[in-house]
């Protein structure tokens, strides 16, 4: 059974429906998949400066880390799109290219993973718990980032290239599902954003919305997440691992 319990979230008490661990004692889920950016790595303050020099590059008004993260997590070309002023949409492209550029070589400079984020992968792996990243940021910066931090931990890392759609859209994570060979009940996504719990329902597995990310906890509850968590470890009694 579900009891709400109260966080205060920017200065606003909401409720946040939690689980009971002993309710969970039998590990019926076999896989993890991850959102990467405010759910596994705090990366905001490079992206805002990515962001901000493919802006800048155009004389177009820069925006400040609290206003880009309620803008990212839907893609780059979404993101980009929420920035720019509606007479501005024709920079869209350009302003990418400028960002894509600038991140390339500036992404692991200021992110790190959030704390204790490697010790539950680790206790995960450990349980045999399958590991998978799905994210919107592009795959070859998705790719650099999770090796970077996080070698050898996913036997799985899927970002977005031009042909693949973004999530909320479902068949990334059902691809992942399959290649796991497992079923979608049997699965979890954790994510900090509306896109992840929405790609978790979509695709028919159990969601996790966590707290310490780029969106509100209001936003994972109106979305309906399944459950939302303020600690990292608060996510091994999802699997039934109690420490």
């Amino acid at each position: 059974m579900s009891c709400n319990l109260p966080l205060t979230h920017s200065g606003v008490a909401v409720r946040l429906r939690r689980f009971n661990l002993q309710e969970r004692t039998m590990n019926k889920y076999k896989a993890a998949i991850f959102d990467l950016d405010g759910t596994l790595v705090d990366s905001v303050a490079d992206l805002a400066d990515a962001f901000n020099y493919g802006l800048e590059q155009f004389g177009l008004p820069k925006r400040t880390i609290d206003e880009l993260r309620k803008m990212i997590g839907d893609g780059i070309r979404i993101t980009i799109s929420r920035a720019l002023a509606p007479d501005r949409q024709e920079f869209i492209d350009r302003v990418a290219e400028k960002m894509r550029e600038k991140y390339a070589k500036t992404c692991l400079v200021q992110t790190k993973p959030y704390d204790g984020i490697p010790e539950v992968l680790a206790e995960l792996a450990k349980k045999e718990v399958r590991l998978a990243v799905l994210t919107n940021k592009d795959q070859t910066m998705a790719q650099k980032i999770v090796e970077h931090f996080f070698p050898g931990r996913f036997e799985i890392i899927r970002g977005t290239t031009s042909i693949d759609p973004v999530k909320p859209d479902p068949k990334a994570g059902l691809q992942i599902i399959k290649d796991f060979e497992i079923a979608p009940e049997q699965t979890v996504f954790i994510g900090d954003s509306p896109a992840d719990i929405q790609t978790a329902k979509a695709c028919g597995s159990y969601s996790v919305g966590v707290n310490w990310g780029l969106r509100s906890a209001e936003e994972l509850m109106q979305n309906r997440a399944d459950v939302i968590i303020s600690k990292p470890d608060e996510l091994l009694g999802v699997f039934g691992f109690i420490k």
